[in-house]
């Protein structure tokens, strides 16, 4: 296991101890989640749902609508390319409520194009770096911040840019001076409403490949992040280890705060998400008269299998397929058609009757369901 592999693996666990510690009712939420509520679109770089999987939360990956539709919120890894039917996909789940969060290219192709004038790749493409990260006051990653250390954020070579559009309506998340010194556009994290949804876009990925160690701090042991940046009692901590299965000193201050950083950030949006959307509105119950006619189509379908007689139902012309009994095919016998009419079946003749080898039990039947 790679150094920031373990990084992450503490991190999940340190982020799940502090929220019993401190916010038992966001761990609540957090282990509360169904896989139906979390979507995840695969990308060609970021791995978000590694983190997720660390953070024992269940998700469903690359839904179609209906899926889509029934999450509270969508996470979009860096790719170099998507289905060009997930742009109005996603724009359209967004405005009905949905929590929208992606990574580095889906601002050039799904972001600035599903929720124009808010925000866009800017020009430049960074290099292979780590970038101190300053939180705004009440922002995620808030309370996992250590005075004196600046949290680490890994951009990769050719990652985009934040350039913010409408800055009325976008919330800068976090920035950073490294950016603002190189690329002109300071954004790490940017969050904008989008009618009755939200969006949440970084820089770069959630999954870190590696950090530096730019001061004597950073270059500390890793216990120092989890006692002061998360706050975790002794115990605590020693189990966070534990459940681990890693060394505290096979890792420095600077891999832990990246790792626990991207960690925090994943958790609290999902919490968030489920907290916030708004719910989901109630299935469309069906008539009675349909229950009514599916009720008899069920039970006609189990007298026919029982060999009583031959029932023909549904409502689409499907082939059916049912292997009876030899003693039952004697009792077949055809149903007299009945005259159409509002709200009736029309039974349909037998279609064929396909003998088995001499060694079977059965015959094989296929009939055609008239619709109703």
């Amino acid at each position: 296991m790679s150094v920031m592999k373990q990084a992450y693996a503490v991190a999940a666990r340190a982020v799940r101890q502090r929220l019993a510690e401190q916010h038992p009712e966001d761990l609540r939420v957090l282990d509360g989640i169904r896989r139906s509520q979390v979507a995840v679109y695969a990308g060609s770089y970021d791995r978000v749902e590694k983190i997720l999987k660390l953070l024992n939360v269940p998700f469903r990956i690359n839904p179609g609508k209906r899926g889509l539709r029934a999450s509270r919120i969508a996470f979009v890894n860096c790719s170099r390319g998507y289905r060009q039917r997930l742009i109005p996909t996603l724009a359209a789940y967004v405005a009905g409520g949905g929590w929208l969060v992606s990574s580095d290219w889906a601002l050039e192709l799904i972001v600035e194009k599903a929720f124009p004038n808010t925000v866009r790749s800017a020009r430049g493409r960074t290099g292979d770096e780590v970038i101190s990260v300053e939180p705004v006051l009440d922002s995620l990653w808030d309370e996992v911040v250590v005075s004196g250390a600046d949290p680490q954020w890994w951009i990769e070579g050719s990652s985009h840019p934040i350039e913010v559009l409408d800055a009325g309506r976008v919330r800068i998340e976090a920035a950073s001076h490294d950016l603002l010194r190189r690329y002109r556009t300071p954004a790490v994290g940017v969050s904008f409403d989008w009618e009755r949804g939200h969006v949440f876009h970084v820089i770069s990925h959630f999954w870190c490949k590696h950090s530096r160690a730019p001061s004597a701090r950073h270059r500390g042991p890793s216990l120092d992040f989890l006692k002061a940046g998360m706050r975790l009692s002794d115990e605590g901590i020693a189990q966070v280890f534990r459940q681990a299965r890693v060394e505290p000193a096979s890792l420095n201050f600077a891999q832990m705060q990246s790792a626990a950083t991207a960690t925090e950030l994943v958790a609290q949006l999902c919490i968030r998400a489920v907290r916030n959307s708004p719910a989901q509105p109630p299935r469309e119950r069906r008539s009675v008269a349909l229950n009514r006619n599916f009720l008899l189509r069920r039970i006609r379908k189990a007298l026919w299998i029982a060999g009583r007689v031959p029932v023909f139902v549904g409502r689409d012309k499907r082939l059916f397929r049912f292997w009876v009994p030899k003693p039952v095919e004697k009792t077949i016998r055809k149903l007299p058609p009945k005259s159409p009419g509002k709200g009736g079946n029309t039974p349909c003749p037998l279609q064929d009757v396909i003998p088995g080898n001499p060694g079977d039990a059965g015959r094989r039947l296929f009939f055609e369901a008239d619709s109703d």
